[in-house]
């Protein structure tokens, strides 16, 4: 949060005339997602679910684990939710996930636990989230090792029951 709030400030003094005035160059503006590449923060819209006691859990999948994707999936509410996840390094990310009724949860999510890390790795994330037809799955974007052709796992959202029926 730190860091957010230093680079914020930091363009808005820079922003000005202040700069400008010294430099001798006009600056420009950051955009939203140039912001967004610096502090290593990822966003997504999402679903969530109908059901008040179904929550998105953060998971890794093989490709086994997939299942058959749809634009409409069920169970899933048509209005979207902001999910954001902060790279804070070692495969280490701090998110916002979104909830029924405007809640939300926090939490670090770890990928080094959930699969291999070593060696050299990369994340891709998904410009737009992919749902499974049944609405159980939401895949965000995949984990590859250095040495892979294709992705080793998913990074994905897959519905879970936040208390028993």
């Amino acid at each position: 949060m730190n860091k957010l709030v230093a680079t914020l400030a930091l363009t808005a003094v820079c922003a000005g005339p202040f700069c400008q005035r010294f430099s001798g160059q006009q600056t420009t503006h950051l955009t939203t997602a140039e912001l967004l590449r610096i502090l290593r923060i990822s966003t997504f819209r999402i679903r969530v679910s109908q059901h008040k006691g179904d929550v998105w859990d953060i998971k890794m999948l093989r490709k086994d684990d997939l299942k058959p994707q749809s634009i409409n999936p069920q169970g899933l509410t048509k209005s979207k939710w902001l999910l954001s996840m902060l790279d804070t390094g070692a495969g280490k990310y701090e998110f916002t996930l979104p909830e029924l009724d405007r809640a939300f949860s926090q939490g670090i999510f770890e990928i080094c636990k959930e699969i291999s890390c070593e060696g050299i790795y990369s994340v891709k994330w998904f410009k737009q989230p992919l749902y499974s037809a049944d609405g159980t799955q939401c895949i965000l974007g995949e984990f590859s090792n250095l040495d892979d052709v294709k992705p080793s796992a998913y990074i994905a959202l897959v519905r879970a029951r936040s208390f028993p029926e």
